[in-house]
């Protein structure tokens, strides 16, 4: 009997596994642990462009003329409203063109298979063609992607109109003797939202 529990004992110790081994196969690779941290990776990129993610620091406000300022960035984004609004028609009309122009192919297609008077060598001759130019003018609309850009228009758009809303409202508050503290703090959000949602080149080709 001892001789049979000393054996079944090292075959025991034999088959468990060192504590360093099972540590070393359960913990975590690290550079799984760095591709799943959102945080290191937003250090990462704060470390390539610290400058792009970071608001404007001032060591004295107490010269700041905030009326003068907030004058200043009314103009420029009622002037920034401006240009996208017009840039979101203009990809808005062009996305619609090319949709008109894919539908009336296609319905002078219909119509002229529907008139007996028409030659079949030039029916098959335009069935091979109209289907051809149709689905040219539906790449390109995919290729320059008008209706995408128009989207992103339209959200720079609303942001400088909820911009300028803020600094309309904060000029009345002014000009009736009210002193306010945030305006720094708006100047530095207003500027890290059009890093990160206005678009830095956007054009229709």
């Amino acid at each position: 009997m001892t001789s049979q529990t000393a054996q079944s004992s090292k075959k025991e110790e034999g088959n468990e596994i060192p504590e360093k081994e099972k540590s070393s196969k359960d913990a975590p690779k690290e550079s799984t642990i760095v591709e799943m941290n959102p945080e290191l990776k937003q250090e990462k990129q704060e470390k390539k462009t610290p400058f792009l993610l970071r608001g404007v620091h001032i060591k004295d406000a107490s010269q700041l003329n905030q009326l003068e300022l907030l004058k200043e960035l009314k103009i420029k984004y009622k002037n920034e409203l401006e240009r996208w609004t017009r840039r979101a028609k203009l990809f808005k009309a062009l996305n619609f063109s090319l949709m008109v122009i894919v539908l009336l192919i296609n319905f002078t297609q219909v119509v002229l298979f529907q008139i007996p008077s028409i030659p079949q060598d030039l029916k098959h001759s335009l069935a091979t063609i109209f289907p051809v130019v149709g689905s040219l003018f539906i790449t390109i609309q995919q290729k320059l992607a008008w209706q995408t850009k128009s989207k992103k228009a339209k959200k720079s758009t609303a942001l400088y109109s909820n911009l300028l809303k803020h600094i309309e409202h904060r000029i009345e508050i002014i000009e009736h003797g009210v002193v306010i503290d945030d305006v720094i703090e708006l100047c530095n959000l207003s500027l890290l939202k059009e890093v990160e949602e206005v678009p830095a080149i956007l054009v229709p080709y």
